[in-house]
């Protein structure tokens, strides 16, 4: 399968490199190559047209591509990819791409996942937000989300709203400033991505809400929030997703296609990763003055060693009064919270820094390197440096 003495190549068609979701997206898809011996190549957004995919397929003869679905309209349809098998990220549900072999998130675990983060802290009503109307995930998110809430007892409203592009969405706020100034007291909002979260957030403060005493609000995606935004982003929790598995199923199926003329299913799916906690879920005791005060001790000190025998002894009442009101009150123990904070923490030092690993486990508060070691591959799937590598920026 080699083409003279060159190793078999991967291309990665519509690769956008200053997006994070893609950077991680490209290492999983290396991660896979890497042990095939395979060369990754890739095909950016900004020159990305029929004519210079032709180009490349015949410079490059990949035994098969991954490709984007960035835009319904601009996507790079099967097609044009004649015999090379291609594996789509989130392929579209419409005429021309029935059958593409795609990689996507399981939606309906994305809303599970938000129901029992939002459901936690026992709010008075739920409601759903989506810009996205017309996306399968989207309706895949919202109808698995709102089942949820149907088998606890709730209803859920659903509001849609037209917002085209991130750079449109300052303009539109002012729109959805009347439905979050009516939404009910102590509501439980999901938004079906970030970019929806954003819009929400910005129109709660608008209209004088705050979290998480008058609504609580959780995204989904994880994704880069430009600076400009990021004040705003800390506000609201999201639904992070494992990127960098999605690249590595993408290229095994590629491998598939190639070696066995058809893959082990059409569509392969992969579960999301992890809540991460910010202020609109965090504050899950406002009803416990003493356990909202918790919450915010474990943000500030989660890293630096703190236990729960040490949080619990600065509060009245014994060690097991106060996690039982702190389970109560947050929906899950005070350990969990304490080692999401230090779970969040070590994956942004493993992306973003040289950190040795043994310092990272010391700078998150865990007392040996073999005891992170552990618990982080228990978590994530991955050993730390594992999960450096293949998240390195390209």
């Amino acid at each position: 399968m080699k083409t003279g003495d060159q190793e078999p190549a991967v291309l990665y068609v519509d690769c956008v490199p200053s997006s994070n979701m893609v950077r991680v997206r490209l290492a999983g898809i290396r991660r896979y190559a890497e042990a095939r011996n395979w060369r990754v190549e890739t095909l950016k957004h900004d020159v990305c047209t029929p004519a210079a995919l032709r180009e490349a397929l015949a410079r490059l003869h990949p035994i098969g591509c991954v490709a984007e679905c960035w835009c319904q309209e601009t996507a790079l349809r099967p097609a044009l990819f004649g015999r090379t098998p291609v594996v789509y990220f989130s392929p579209p549900d419409r005429t021309g791409w029935r059958n593409a072999r795609g990689v996507m998130c399981d939606e309906a675990k994305v809303a599970q996942m938000a129901f029992k983060e939002l459901s936690a802290g026992q709010p008075q009503s739920f409601a759903a937000l989506s810009f996205f109307k017309d996306e399968r995930w989207s309706r895949e998110r919202i109808n698995a989300f709102r089942e949820c809430c149907r088998k606890a007892g709730f209803d859920c409203p659903v509001s849609y709203f037209e917002v085209g592009s991130y750079e449109e969405l300052p303009s539109r706020v002012g729109e959805l400033v009347p439905w979050a100034a009516a939404l009910p007291p102590h509501c439980a909002v999901f938004a079906v991505n970030d970019f929806c979260a954003l819009g929400a957030a910005k129109a709660l403060a608008a209209a004088g809400r705050t979290f998480p005493r008058t609504v609580t609000l959780i995204g989904a995606d994880g994704v880069e929030i430009a600076d400009r935004d990021k004040a705003i982003a800390a506000t609201f929790s999201t639904i992070r997703l494992d990127f960098e598995l999605a690249g590595y199923l993408a290229a095994k199926t590629v491998a598939e296609i190639a070696e066995q003329g058809s893959p082990a299913c059409r569509v392969a799916t992969f579960p999301p990763l992890m809540v991460e906690r910010r202020k609109s879920t965090r504050g899950y005791g406002r009803r416990e003055p003493h356990i909202l005060k918790a919450i915010e001790m474990i943000r500030r000190e989660a890293c630096d060693g703190l236990t729960v025998a040490r949080l619990a002894a600065r509060f009245p009442g014994t060690r097991r009064l106060f996690e039982m009101r702190f389970r109560e009150a947050a929906g899950h123990p005070a350990l969990d919270e304490i080692l999401n904070v230090r779970l969040a923490r070590a994956m942004e030092l493993l992306a973003s820094t040289d950190m040795p690993v043994s310092a990272v486990a010391h700078f998150c508060g865990f007392k040996a390197r073999w005891e992170f070691w552990h618990f982080f591959q228990k978590r994530t799937g991955f050993s730390p440096m594992k999960f450096r590598s293949d998240r390195r920026h390209s």
